[in-house]
C-alpha cells in the first residue's frame, strides 16, 4: 500500500506492539427459501375385492420400497418438504370397517414412503379408521415409531427446515364444516404459540370424480387463509381440480391420486406434484408467486396402474396442463411452459411456472 505524502511526517515508531485484526463476523443469511412440494393420495394397500394378481400387495411382493417412488424421489429430494395425503391405514388387525371400501397395509409399508424422499403425511380421511379406531391409533404409532412428522385432526405437527419452522394442520370435511374449522382455528393457535414460520392445511373434502368444486371445499379453505394458513392443499376428488389465489395465499383444490393402491386401474390416470416456494427477507415472509406444478401419471404405464407415480411426457404432459388451466381459469391462474435441467430421474424435466395476470400481483 502507498501513503499520501504530507508537509511534514512523522517517524514511524518502533517496537509498538499492533492489534489483531478483528474478524470478520459472519452476516445472518438476510433471504431465506423454502420450497414445499405437495401430492395427492398414497394408499399403501387394496380393498380386498381387488384383483390379487394386480393389487398393491402383490406389486409389493414383487418390487423393493424403492421401486414405487422410484420416477418422483429426486424431484422430492431436491425441496424442503415434501408433504403427502396417507388415505388408508397401516395395521395388522382383520375387522373390517362396514363400507364399500377399505385399505390397510402392513406396517412395514411405511418404508415405501421413506424411500421415495417423503417428509411428512396428512392423516385426517375417510379411510383412516377403515379397520376400526383401533386401526387409527396403530397408523399413528408406526409414523412416531418411525419418526415421521404427521397432521391429524387435533394433532398438529412442525417440520424444520432451513431455519424455518413449517407447521402443518389435517381436517375432514367429509365429517362437517364446523368440526373442520375448529380444528382449522384451534391448530392455528397452537402452531403461532409454537411461533411457526409458514402454516399448511390439508383438507379432505369434495366430490369424488368431478372437477366442480363444492361449497365445503371453499368455505374450509377461505376459513383457513382468514385464520392465517399460508398454503392449503385439498384431496378426496381423487381427480385434479382447480387452484386459487385468495387473500395473498394459494388453494390447490384437488392433488388427485398420487401413489394409489385403491383402483388397480383407475380410468383417470392424472396428477401432478404442486410446488411453491417460499421466500423470508430477514424473517419477514415475503408476497411470492413462485409456484409451478409437473404434470404426472399415478401410472408409469398406461394399460394399468402399477402404483409408480410418474412425471408425464409428451402429449400427456401437454393435455394435464391443459386441463389445469382451464380448471384454473375461473381463478385467474394459468401456467406457462418452463424447462428444467439437472441431475433429476428422468434426466429432464418439464414443468410448468404460474403466469400471474396483472390483476394478481
Amino acid at each position: 500500500a502507498t501513503t499520501t505524502p504530507s508537509a511534514t511526517q512523522t517517524p514511524a515508531a518502533t517496537n509498538q506492539p499492533t492489534a489483531a485484526p478483528k474478524k470478520k463476523q459472519k452476516k445472518k443469511k438476510s433471504v431465506t427459501k423454502i420450497t414445499i412440494s405437495a401430492a395427492g393420495d398414497c394408499t399403501l394397500g387394496s380393498d380386498y375385492k381387488s384383483p390379487a394378481s394386480v393389487n398393491f400387495y402383490a406389486k409389493y411382493k414383487q418390487k423393493t420400497p424403492s421401486y414405487f417412488f422410484k420416477n418422483v424421489k429426486n424431484i422430492f429430494k431436491k425441496d424442503d418438504l415434501t408433504l403427502v395425503n396417507f388415505e388408508g391405514t397401516l395395521t395388522t388387525r382383520s375387522t373390517r370397517a362396514d363400507k364399500t371400501f377399505a385399505f390397510k397395509g402392513n406396517p412395514s409399508y411405511l418404508k415405501i414412503l421413506q424411500k421415495g424422499n417423503v417428509d411428512a403425511i396428512s392423516f385426517a380421511n375417510n379411510h383412516c379408521r377403515d379397520f376400526g379406531n383401533g386401526s387409527y391409533h396403530d397408523t399413528i404409532s408406526v409414523f412416531k415409531k418411525n419418526k415421521m412428522p404427521f397432521a391429524s385432526y387435533s394433532k398438529v405437527s412442525i417440520y424444520k427446515t432451513n431455519g424455518k419452522k413449517i407447521g402443518m394442520i389435517a381436517v375432514n370435511g367429509l365429517e362437517g364444516v364446523s368440526s373442520s374449522k375448529h380444528y382449522i382455528k384451534s391448530g392455528i393457535q397452537k402452531l403461532k404459540k409454537k411461533k411457526a414460520d409458514l402454516i399448511i392445511v390439508s383438507m379432505h373434502a369434495g366430490i369424488e370424480k368431478t372437477s366442480s368444486l363444492d361449497a365445503v371445499q371453499k368455505s374450509i379453505a377461505h376459513y383457513a387463509v382468514k385464520q392465517g394458513a399460508n398454503l392449503v392443499l385439498g384431496h378426496h376428488p381423487h381427480v385434479l381440480q382447480g387452484i386459487e389465489k385468495y387473500k395473498g395465499a394459494y388453494i390447490v383444490y384437488s392433488l388427485a391420486n398420487f401413489c394409489f393402491g385403491g383402483n388397480t386401474n383407475p380410468p383417470d390416470k392424472d396428477t401432478m406434484i404442486y410446488q411453491q416456494t417460499f421466500t423470508f427477507k430477514k424473517n419477514k415472509l415475503q408476497k411470492s408467486n413462485d409456484v409451478k406444478i409437473i404434470p404426472c401419471k399415478v401410472s408409469s404405464t398406461n394399460s394399468i396402474n402399477n402404483y409408480q407415480p410418474t412425471p408425464a411426457k409428451g402429449k400427456a404432459k401437454k393435455r394435464i396442463l391443459a386441463k389445469m388451466n382451464r380448471y384454473c381459469k375461473p381463478f385467474n391462474v394459468h401456467f406457462k411452459k418452463k424447462w428444467q435441467g439437472g441431475a433429476v430421474a428422468p434426466p429432464c424435466i418439464t414443468y410448468f411456472r404460474l403466469k400471474i395476470p396483472d390483476c394478481l400481483h
